[in-house]
This record gives structure tokens, sequence and C-alpha cells, in this order.
């Protein structure tokens, strides 16, 4: 939503207030509570960290699984990468982490058997290319470990179900890392949401929108200005790096890579990726499941296609999507790399008022306009009354700018849930959830019988058929209609070997 200052300060303030009078009692807990974490997704503290090792120590090895982990709950004793650059980068990680004498005690395995033989290591996180994960997954769980792998969860949809058959033969914890399960802000939405205030619920439009036009993230566009980016030299495009000098070296056929640019550049081609709804689409599908109560899609329409770049990269640039959801609702989605104007984020609309989740960090809530009513929807403070008929909270119009006592509450209690100091962090940062998402995990390490993580295979598998379906739907250029043995891990049932009775012509 393109959106000015003013709409939006008062989009914020209606959330705000429409969030501190509906969960006022679970907002004043947040406040008394210890720790936000435990108190939001129900864990608690364990006696001693899980030892864990990870696989890959990329961008989201390092940033997110690493530097993001509570050592009270998660300690990492092993590390695995065949990069020379990412190795030496893991290693700065963690001696950031933990400090340089004990963040050198973290031992590198060469060979990522060595690694998986260590009987110490009781969990195995995985942050490798998309279609290495069922390997290193499959393999973890057979070894006795616990797993948590980074989102999507496999290449294939017959790569996901086995996981999830392997993890219920084993009995080893699953956990696949859709962080807005545990993130504090899409858990205040969902409640917003759940009130009923917006009325039914009809459309949900969600978006990822970028631009990397404007630096050198084409090697064959040498007429776009360059700027430097961390660890991989001069890159604007994260998809499409410059390749380290040191990372040439490796033997990358031997790890079933063409090339060390198909190792460092995996997320532009089939083979090795699932382009951009494996990499971001499958976020916003996964929120906005989330915000529809996880039903599945009854089918699905997909375009898109190559059309900026012309380089050899085999993913999309552009991708557009619509889902038809079950009760008469729809579900689009769009992700483009030519244009940031809207950034990325959920809007979900119904028949008495709009929520829009912004950038993983603002929420705004937008009245709808009723008969006599002559204000501007997007300039409408709210409210929140009960209907003495039905006893359901609905938003009304409000002339009041000043927040309301409990819109206070609701202000205080999201700035703690939302934006928390890492450690070794000097300011506050915008929780996105992999903090206490690795959290719970190794809570429910400790605590099996009681505890469950919330992203399990089962529900990752129902997200990648979201995902990988509109990928078959756009390269086919037909529509898909879904079948329920698509989320059954026992049938080998799947959208991209659908039969023609299913992927009919458009």
């Amino acid at each position: 939503m393109n959106l000015d200052s003013k709409q939006t300060e008062i989009g914020k303030q209606n959330f705000l207030t429409a969030l501190g009078s509906l969960q006022g009692d679970f907002l004043r807990g947040a406040l008394t509570a210890p720790a936000v974490g435990p108190y939001f997704f129900e864990y608690g503290t364990i006696d001693k960290p899980v030892k864990a090792g990870i696989v890959g120590t990329g961008n989201e090895g390092c940033q997110a699984m690493i530097e993001q982990s509570s050592p009270a709950y998660l300690e990492f004793i092993g590390y695995h990468d065949i990069r020379p650059s990412q190795i030496a980068r893991g290693r700065r990680t963690f001696q950031k982490i933990y400090g340089t004498e004990e963040g050198d005690k973290v031992k590198f395995h060469e060979k990522w058997e060595d690694m998986l033989a260590d009987k110490d290591i009781e969990a195995i996180v995985i942050a490798t290319p998309l279609w290495t994960h069922k390997k290193f997954a499959i393999e973890a769980m057979e070894a006795g470990k616990h797993v948590l792998c980074e989102k999507l969860m496999a290449h294939s949809i017959a790569e996901c179900k086995e996981m999830v058959r392997t993890s219920e033969k084993t009995g080893k914890i699953l956990s696949i890392g859709h962080q807005r399960h545990y993130s504090p802000l899409y858990q205040l939405a969902l409640k917003v949401v759940e009130s009923g205030v917006l009325g039914d619920i009809r459309h949900v439009r969600a978006l990822w929108h970028r631009n990397n036009t404007w630096t050198l993230s084409n090697p064959h566009r040498p007429d776009q200005p360059t700027m430097a980016a961390p660890d991989f030299g001069v890159s604007g495009d994260s998809w499409c790096p410059i390749v380290p000098t040191e990372d040439n070296s490796v033997n990358a056929s031997a790890f079933g890579y063409k090339s060390p640019e198909e190792l460092v550049r995996w997320r532009l081609y089939d083979r090795t990726g699932g382009g951009l709804m494996a990499e971001l689409g499958s976020h916003q599908l996964d929120a906005c499941s989330l915000f529809l109560g996880k039903v599945h899609p009854l089918r699905l329409l997909a375009t898109g296609g190559k059309f900026f770049f012309e380089d050899n990269r085999e993913c999309e640039d552009h991708v557009y999507c619509m889902y038809q959801m079950p009760g008469g609702v729809t579900l689009t989605y769009s992700t483009i790399n030519t244009n940031t104007q809207e950034g990325y984020g959920e809007v979900v609309m119904g028949t008495r008022g709009t929520l829009c989740v912004m950038n993983e960090r603002d929420v705004m809530l937008f009245k709808e306009r009723e008969p006599g009513d002559t204000t501007i929807p997007e300039e409408t403070y709210i409210t929140v009354v009960t209907d003495p008929k039905g006893g359901k909270p609905v938003l009304k119009s409000t002339t009041s700018t000043a927040l309301t006592a409990e819109a206070g509450l609701a202000k205080t209690a999201y700035e703690r849930s939302v934006y928390f100091v890492p450690k070794g962090a000097t300011a506050p940062t915008v929780n996105r959830g992999y903090f206490t998402e690795i959290e719970a995990f190794a809570f429910a390490i400790r605590n099996p019988d009681s505890y469950k993580v919330r992203c399990t295979g089962q529900v990752a598998l129902a997200d990648a058929v979201m995902a990988l379906s509109a990928n078959v739907s756009m390269r086919s250029k037909r529509p898909i209609e879904f079948k329920d043995s698509w989320y059954d891990p026992a049938s080998e049932d799947a959208p991209e070997t659908a039969p023609a009775s299913v992927v009919k012509n458009a």
C-alpha cells in the first residue's frame, strides 16, 4: 500500500488501539513475563543447552542461525562448509558471538560425515543451498540428530515428503525455518485478525518487491554502477555475487556443482534453487496461510519470467500468482526485482477493515467506510466496541488522536516484543523470529513429550506445495487444481508430476 506519513501513523495507532482493547490481559502478561519468547510461544528454560553443529555458514547460516541463536538454548560446537570464504566467515561469526577464545573452540569439520559422527552433537542446523536440504536432513536424522532446516523445506515435494517420513521413522524432530511462526509481530497481528474486527475476509494481497537494477548485479550489464557488499566483494544482488577468489579453488564437481559459479550463485539455477517462489514467496505464503487458518488452496494460476536480466540465470525476475482459497477467498502474490516502492508484506482485507503487515516491522489497521460516514477510511482513527447484537468486536470511527490507556499498554508491549537487543549489539533490532525459533527448537528437544515445534515437517510441506506449485503453473503456463494427496507424506502424488487431469489447459 502506498500511504503517506500521516496515514501510516494513523494505521499504526489504530492497530495499537485495537490490540489494547482486544488483548489487554495478554499484553499485561507480556510486560511482566521474564522473557518474551517463552511467554509468546509457551516454552520454558532448559537446564543445559543443546549441542549443535551447523552445515552452511553463508548469509543465512551466519546472519540468522548463528548470530541470532541463544547460547543458553543452543550451543554450536561444530560446523561444516566447502567454501573457504564461508569457512572463514563462520569462524569470525563464532568469535563474534562467543568471544575469540570460545569461538575458536567451535570445531571445523572438513568432512560432513565427520561432523555427523560426532556423538556430542545432538542437533544439526541446515543452512545450505536448497537442493541439498533433503540429503543433509535425512542423513542427520538417520544418524540420530534432530534437525532445524532453513526454508524452503526441499527442492521438490517428493523430497519434502521423504524428509517427513524419515522424521516419523526415526522419531527425530524436524523443524523448518519459516520463522514467522515464531515472530511476536505476526502473533500480535494474528490476534487482531482472529478477533473478527476485520469482518468477512475475502482477499489477501502479499508482495515482496526489490530493485536489483541499479547495482552491478548482472555481470553482463557492465553499464550499471557498483557498490561494496560485505564478504563477497562488488555486487548488489545477493543472488549473483562476485565469486570470491579463494572459492575458485573448490573442486565444485566433487560436491555435485557444475562450477564454482553455480556453487556460489545456486539460487539462479533450476537444478540447485527454487527461484523467487522458494526464496521469497514461501515467506509470504506462509504468513498468509497463518492469517487464513492454514487452509489449503483450491486452485492457482501463476505467470512470470526472466524479463530484465540478460545473463545465464534460469530463475524468473518477475512472478505473479493468484490463489483461490476455500470460502471464496482470493490470495494474490507478486515478487519483482525491478522496483522496491512497496517493499514486502501482507495486506488482509475484510468487509469492515484492513490489516497491513509491512517489512516485518510495522502493523497498520484501517477501517472501512460505514453508511453515512464521510471520512476518508485511510485517515480514520478508530476505537473498538462490542456489538450488542452479536457480541463481536467492531471498529468504530473516533475523532480522538490521543492514545488510549489500552493503546499505550499495547505500544509498550509491542515495542518490547518486536524489538530486542541481540548479544553484542548496541541498539535494538527487529525480532524476525529466528531467535525464538531456535529457542523453541532446543526446548522441544529437551521436552519431547510436552512441547512440539510450531513449524513441523508436515506444516512446512503445505507451504512448499503452495510455493512450488506456482513454479509448475508459471512454467507450464497452465492453472493448477490442488489435490489432498499432495499434502500426504505417504502419497507419491506431487504437483511437479501432476497428471493432465489435474494440470488443466488454460
